[in-house]
């Protein structure tokens, strides 16, 4: 099943309708409506994607209908409010990033966010004052609470994301990233480019971290479910500012299937739908050490999408690689924010020393050109720079 907001009946825009055996245009947040729905249709389970707002609305939908549910209203706000998941950390000795009140004499440059918003939703990065009071406008504008976070931009660190499945109560790490940024010359500052797994700080991360983390979780009464913790690593030390139970936008179930053979999408739907499920999750650092991924993102400048060139299927026995294209030839591309539109995303997992050439080979190969014969592809990972490939076995 497919749900669509409301205001958004264009299903070329939400293409899970046409493979869909049944979608509905209704709002996922008019609750009422979609009560009604499920119960005509006999619906007997509920999954959300990768906003914070469905999540909320899953739960109450699945509260109202007497669903399975993998997570509590409590337990959503612990996390989606920055503020009380700093206070959370705190509980639990987990380190936050340093950050500032309105008002205060502030060092930039600093990150401006709603308290209440995810999925780089309202956040920029001011330089100076007047950036600021432009961005913290936005922000406040952008928080349902009218609340705004100001904190240290690190940008002399490495973003690090840790994903963790919880089932019946047992905690598994599925695996860990560093994020690649783009290097915002065009004002897209915020941008991630890629994710590499695993993290080049992962064993430390593990001997100190880890453990903390899984006391919070317990700690929360989180008995199932995925969970996504994201953290900044400077000068030896990580500084966590994020948490969430929503789907990931680097889709993580790739890189653990990959290496486990199970998939927490699979697992989800089975405790959505009240199956039994007979999945055993280990942590990622005690199977395959081999297997490395990097998940590529490529962003689109303004412009109409006249030809998409795409690379051929180049998976085999000991390397996957799993293309998406989000656009059409015909598309028109216009960027009003921070955040530009991404319109491809690969996938690349392999076990041997192939992933340069293979990156090599998907941006020699992918291009997305507009009507004047322009690349629109906004940046490309340069494979030369990849640090997580000389990562020992």
């Amino acid at each position: 099943m497919s749900l669509s907001q409301i205001n958004n009946l264009d299903w070329s825009k939400s293409p899970a309708k046409y493979v869909a055996d049944e979608a509905w245009n209704i709002s996922w947040s008019d609750i009422d409506a979609l009560v009604l729905e499920c119960r005509e249709s006999k619906v007997n389970g509920i999954i959300a994607g990768f906003s914070e707002f469905r999540v909320e609305n899953m739960i109450k939908l699945c509260d109202k209908l007497g669903l399975p549910c993998t997570l509590s209203m409590k337990q959503l706000n612990l996390t989606r409010d920055k503020i009380q998941f700093k206070n959370l950390c705190a509980k639990y000795g987990i380190r936050g990033v340093p950050e500032y009140k309105y008002g205060d004499s502030i060092n930039f440059p600093v990150i401006v966010k709603p308290v209440d918003r995810a999925g780089s939703i309202g956040i920029n990065v001011a330089y100076n004052q007047e950036e600021f009071e432009r961005f913290y406008k936005i922000a406040y504008d952008l928080s349902p609470s009218k609340n705004v976070i100001i904190e240290d931009f690190i940008d002399d660190g490495t973003k690090v994301d840790l994903y963790y499945y919880v089932k019946g109560g047992n905690i598994a790490l599925l695996g860990t990233s560093d994020t690649i940024m783009c290097n915002g010359k065009s004002g897209a500052p915020i941008l991630q480019k890629a994710w590499t797994f695993p993290s080049r700080y992962e064993s430390q991360y593990v001997s100190e971290e880890d453990g903390k983390i899984r006391k919070m979780l317990h700690g929360i009464g989180l008995k199932n479910g995925y969970v996504t913790m994201s953290a900044f690593y400077r000068n030896d030390r990580f500084y966590f500012f994020e948490a969430g139970f929503r789907l990931s936008g680097e889709l993580s179930y790739n890189y653990y299937d990959y290496i486990s053979g199970i998939n927490y999408i699979d697992t989800l739907l089975d405790y959505s739908l009240g199956l039994p499920n007979s999945d055993i999750y280990e942590d990622c650092y005690q199977l395959n050490k081999c297997t490395k991924s990097i998940i590529l993102n490529y962003f689109g400048i303004d412009g109409i999408v006249k030809k998409i060139q795409t690379p051929s299927n180049s998976s085999n026995e000991s390397q996957k690689v799993i293309g998406n294209i989000y656009i059409k030839e015909g598309d028109s591309i216009h960027n009003e924010t921070n955040v530009f539109k991404k319109i491809a995303m690969y996938t690349i997992l392999s076990n041997d020393n192939m992933l340069e050439d293979i990156i090599r080979y998907i941006n020699s190969n992918l291009h997305i050109i507009d009507n004047k014969g322009q690349e629109l592809i906004y940046e490309r990972v340069d494979e030369k720079s990849l640090n997580f490939l000389q990562m020992p076995k």
